[in-house]
């Protein structure tokens, strides 16, 4: 009776391995997928140049600050106390503006960054819905949660070319 019942928990044990190795489980990486295709290329290149005019107006800003900064250090000692003290105030609003531009720009690049993937995700969502068809998958796992994979299961490169096939 003892043989019989180890062998029944031996067997039971044994079973969801069995069943889990007829399951087909893959990974995928969303944002590198949303990110790689031509389309995702060319929104960012494009947010890329949006953001490049305000990194300017930003690095002007500093060089104003710098040069502020650099005239207090060499002329401070001569000038008068209220010329000086017109400099510090100027250079603690150049400050504050750099400050909040860099928040802002920040913010603003954050904002736009979530704007392209959402606009994407329904692409996204279509191409791997073809592909778990396609291939009888059984669950898609975010690679991005995945402890450890082995590399084979990531089918990420599938999902991109299937998106990039797909003309609007």
């Amino acid at each position: 009776m003892k043989k019989i019942l180890i062998v029944m928990l031996g067997l039971l044990a044994v079973f969801p391995v069995l069943a889990a190795e007829q399951l087909k489980i893959v990974t995928v990486d969303v944002r590198k997928a949303v990110l790689s295709t031509e389309e995702g290329q060319l929104k960012l290149e494009k947010l890329k140049a949006e953001l490049e005019k305000d990194r300017a107006e930003l690095e002007s800003l500093n060089m104003k600050g710098k040069d502020l900064q650099d005239r207090i250090k060499k002329d401070g000692a001569v000038m008068s106390a209220d010329e000086r003290h017109k400099l510090e105030k100027e250079l603690m609003e150049v400050a504050n503006e750099v400050q909040f531009k860099k928040q802002q720009l920040q913010k603003s690049g954050q904002a736009d960054q979530v704007q392209m993937m959402e606009s994407l995700i329904p692409k996204f969502e279509k191409a791997l819905n073809e592909i778990i068809a396609q291939q009888g998958i059984d669950l898609v796992l975010r690679s991005e949660v995945v402890i450890g994979a082995n590399p084979k299961l990531d089918i990420t490169d599938q999902v991109v070319k299937k998106m990039n096939a797909y003309k609007d």
